[in-house]
């Protein structure tokens, strides 16, 4: 039996006709570059997220680069960072993370993560501040939320700003708001492997204020504040009004997808919790509220990747062998950002002990909202066999 990690044609063909009935209404506009469609969109996001706006970008590693540049601009009144601006975020992640960082003007501060939720760990975060830190990127990573509490403690007792990295989380929430409106912006992916998914790439960036989705709306289509009048140096990054009709079919049904996903990983939890060698992930709760505690405010862990830990002696013949008997398994992310050549010039304040370790550890398993019994049965079956060898 083949499983893939994702498959996304079984979604499709449930969705085939909700994203019809969207694409229809952009073929009978002919408007494609931030037509009804992308302002629909925004505004049918941002009211879900809980979110006074959203703006559509063209992928998340621009939500990323474009976020910064603005706040760049709202609070430093540059359009970009200085070289010794420092920005706190984790090496475990996606280039993007660090990458926005750079192209930004600043410099990434990678500390370390913590071991159980793959998370940056903000006790890293408090030791690794210095004079130059200006903010903190948290990555809500594989779909589970950080720790923000904490975070957005020490962002306010430092006045720094914090900058969500969501592309792995839309929908999860904590402590009952959803992530990307815990900070002061949240950036959004809608690769089509997301969650929330395109047919191709997208991005949104979320703020709480006018002044800063202005100065997104102005930087995602060449800096323009008028027709032909560039104030800054901007970029082509326009949402596309294809990529919006699609999400848009797609949005209604977003907590029905993540709860089956979430479903998914319960079934994978209770089938390994007797494999001694198998660390399964914290699957979460429904969040309580009023005074009853049963109604489901939102979800801390959304599984864009169900991930696992094993030793790391015998991760490679892990994955070999479910390879080999048609079970897609990888591991994300086995470098470090730190260790990249494009990144050589990075700071790291602390030794990166648990990313070290966790890079040789993680095993990432199928996991998508139309994965069927029998395929979860097979994953499981094929993975109790190899540790009875």
């Amino acid at each position: 039996m083949k499983v893939p990690l994702l498959d996304l044609k079984p979604e499709y063909e449930f969705l085939k006709k909700d994203i019809n009935h969207q694409l229809k209404a952009c073929l009978a506009s002919q408007q494609w570059v931030l037509g009804p469609k992308v302002e629909e969109f925004e505004r049918k996001a941002a009211k879900y997220l809980g979110i006074k706006h959203a703006v559509g970008v063209a992928s998340g590693t621009d939500a990323l680069l474009i976020g910064l540049r603005a706040l760049s601009l709202s609070l430093k009144k540059k359009e970009f960072f200085n070289k010794e601006d420092e920005i706190i975020t984790t090496p475990f992640s996606f280039i993007a993370t660090a990458e926005a960082i750079v192209r930004a003007g600043a410099k990434p501060v990678f500390v370390d993560i913590d071991p159980d939720s793959f998370n940056i760990d903000p006790e890293k975060i408090q030791k690794a501040i210095t004079k130059n830190t200006v903010g903190i990127i948290p990555v809500h990573l594989f779909g589970k939320s950080c720790e923000m509490t904490a975070i957005k403690r020490i962002a306010k007792d430092n006045k720094l700003f914090i900058v969500e990295d969501c592309a792995q989380s839309f929908g999860a929430s904590y402590k009952g708001k959803k992530t990307g409106t815990l900070g002061d912006l949240g950036a959004f992916s809608f690769f089509p492997s997301k969650n929330l998914g395109g047919f191709g790439d997208g991005g949104l960036i979320t703020t709480k204020t006018k002044k800063d989705a202005d100065l997104i709306k102005v930087l995602r289509n060449h800096g323009q504040t008028d027709s032909y009048k560039a104030d800054y140096c901007g970029y082509n990054s326009r949402l596309d009004s294809i990529q919006a009709a699609v999400l848009l079919a797609k949005l209604k049904y977003i907590d029905k997808f993540n709860k089956k996903r979430i479903t998914v990983a319960k079934k994978y939890n209770k089938a390994f919790k007797d494999i001694l060698q198998i660390q399964t992930p914290d699957v979460g709760r429904c969040l309580p509220a009023g005074k009853a505690g049963t109604l489901d405010v939102g979800l801390n862990h959304v599984f864009h990747l169900y991930t696992i830990k094993l030793p790391a002696k015998i991760r490679a013949k892990f994955i070999s062998y479910l390879n080999s008997k048609g079970v897609s398994a990888r591991s994300y992310y086995p470098v470090s950002l730190d260790k990249m050549k494009a990144f050589k010039a990075v700071k790291v304040p602390y030794k990166l002990k648990n990313t070290n370790k966790i890079i040789k550890e993680v095993v990432s398993l199928p996991i998508y909202p139309f994965i069927d019994s029998r395929k979860i049965n097979y994953v499981i079956g094929q993975i109790k066999n190899f540790f009875k060898k």
